[in-house]
């Protein structure tokens, strides 16, 4: 099993690469970034080498430049692409997307002319950038997916069990549309212990726009603090890999192509549930949501579409 992964000396990358490289079913890795890093990415392999010796793992870790894209990644079953500039304090989400969606159009252009792999997008924002994989690369679209508001959806489910004081393990939730400001928390599909949630003592004191926003700005907190998340998003990334070379069948909501799947919606790559298997995104979950989250996913998808009207061309 071969996975590589393309800005593997940032932050996000270089954590992916070591939690990829201690998966026992996973003996090749392969690094990938800029030529201008590649001194960082030896040092990264040396270290991740040593953090494998005290396991007794003889995995292989590859580092390459990626003006050998298609060398590197030839044979992967899942490349990931975390490369991209990350968005500061004066940036808007659409300056962000038209710098990154260059990168992206570079990287699966090379890669798609001989390689076939399924491309996990991580770049943000993580949305358009999925749906400017798939325009590029001409793959299908179960191949190419992005990150979505799955680890939104693992921080909803944190902020849940705390209020209800239960075990994280007994929270099944979930947040679909924009991993941005538009994101939708489904309160319709939320059960601890297997019950609805309407149906628990303290539902009525729930702090929904609380919990919400705590969820939307996570990850602004976190770089306010120090200057990234990492852990997570890795952590996140890993959980995903594992659903699909283990063939678990495991829905998770990932940013992936509707053709009409949920309201008729088509045309926009947006964080919806998606089934996972060997053959990536097996099935877009044609799930039934209240109203008022219906019309919420609605307006999250014309934002998205507005974005991408500004970015498809590049």
């Amino acid at each position: 099993m071969k996975i590589s992964i393309i800005g593997a000396s940032g932050k996000i990358g270089s954590a992916v690469s070591f939690l990829i490289a201690r998966e026992p079913s996973i003996k090749h890795t392969v690094l990938i970034s800029r030529e201008k890093s590649l001194n960082k990415l030896e040092g990264i392999k040396m270290d991740m080498y040593d953090a494998l010796a005290a396991e007794s793992s003889d995995a292989e870790i590859e580092v390459y430049g990626d003006n050998d894209l298609s060398n590197a990644v030839e044979g992967s079953e899942i490349t990931v692409i975390s490369a991209g500039i990350p968005r500061s304090d004066n940036m808007s989400r659409t300056d962000l997307a038209k710098v990154n969606a260059k990168i992206i159009k570079k990287y699966v252009k090379d890669i798609s002319k001989t390689c076939d792999t399924k491309l996990f997008i991580v770049t943000n924002p993580v949305d358009i950038m999925t749906q400017k994989a798939l325009f590029e690369s001409g793959y299908d679209k179960n191949q190419v997916f992005g990150l979505g508001t799955h680890l939104d959806s693992m921080r909803f489910k944190v902020a849940i069990a705390k209020y209800f004081g239960v075990h994280i393990g007994e929270v099944r939730t979930r947040i679909i549309g924009e991993h941005g400001d538009t994101m939708v928390p489904l309160l319709s599909a939320t059960a601890v212990g297997g019950i609805p949630i309407n149906r628990l003592p303290g539902y009525e004191n729930l702090p929904y726009e609380e919990i919400t926003e705590f969820v939307k700005n996570r990850g602004k907190e976190i770089i306010k603090l120090k200057g990234g998340s990492e852990y997570g998003p890795a952590s996140a990334i890993v959980n995903i890999i594992k659903s699909i070379i283990n063939n678990d069948k495991r829905i998770l909501t990932l940013s992936a192509y509707l053709e009409g799947e949920i309201d008729g919606i088509t045309d926009i790559c947006i964080g919806a549930p998606v089934k996972l298997g060997r053959n990536g995104v097996e099935e877009i979950v044609p799930i039934k949501i209240s109203s008022n989250e219906l019309e919420a996913f609605n307006h999250s998808v014309s934002v998205l579409k507005r974005h991408w009207e500004d970015i498809k061309d590049i």
